[in-house]
């Protein structure tokens, strides 16, 4: 007999790697939404459902800023994704919260929404790096899953420290509810 699978939402889903990953890493998941804005991602999606690979009764939703997570919760175990990097990443202009790509915003409001157990962020590691007399954003979203009530724990780990031959460094959140509330 097996353990029942956690019910999971991905976010910014992309080709659904977030997903596969925590699959690889042994995590029983049922994705029930995928949420991605890029119609060529949805069809890779779609296309991976088909072929097994992704869970077929897994809906797609466009746009996380239209997505009303109420509708999800209490249903929905763990959610994950990797946020828009671009608003804090050393490649771009690191304009943070006044970047209109900011759609850290739009993932609070849905993990407030659906209030899942489990969550598992990902980003650009200067996103823990503060500009411009701004403070480092990591610490805004760490200090806002804390608001919402989840313990959080978070590090930048190389795709090397996995065995990969290449560095790829990011900025890992775990985080889960604190059943006694704070």
């Amino acid at each position: 007999m097996t353990d029942a699978p956690l019910k999971a939402i991905s976010l910014f889903s992309g080709y659904e790697g977030f997903g596969l990953g925590l699959k690889l890493a042994g995590i029983n998941l049922e994705v029930v939404l995928y949420v991605e804005i890029d119609e060529y991602a949805q069809q890779i999606i779609r296309a991976r459902q088909r072929d097994g690979w992704l869970d077929p009764g897994g809906a797609i939703h466009s746009d996380i800023k239209t997505l009303d997570g109420r509708k999800y919760r209490g249903q929905v175990d763990i959610m994950f994704g990797g946020f828009p990097c671009q608003p804090h990443s050393v490649a771009g202009n690191r304009a943070g919260e006044a970047d209109e790509r900011n759609l850290w915003p739009d993932f609070l409001r849905v993990i407030g929404d659906v209030g899942p157990s489990i969550l598992y962020l990902e980003n650009v590691p200067a996103i823990n790096v503060a500009g411009d007399g701004r403070p480092a954003f990591g610490g805004t979203v760490v200090g806002q899953l804390s608001e919402l009530g989840y313990c959080v724990e978070w590090d930048v780990v190389s795709a090397a420290d996995a065995g990969a031959p290449h560095l790829r460094k990011r900025w890992w959140v775990a985080a889960y509810s604190d059943p006694a509330g704070g």
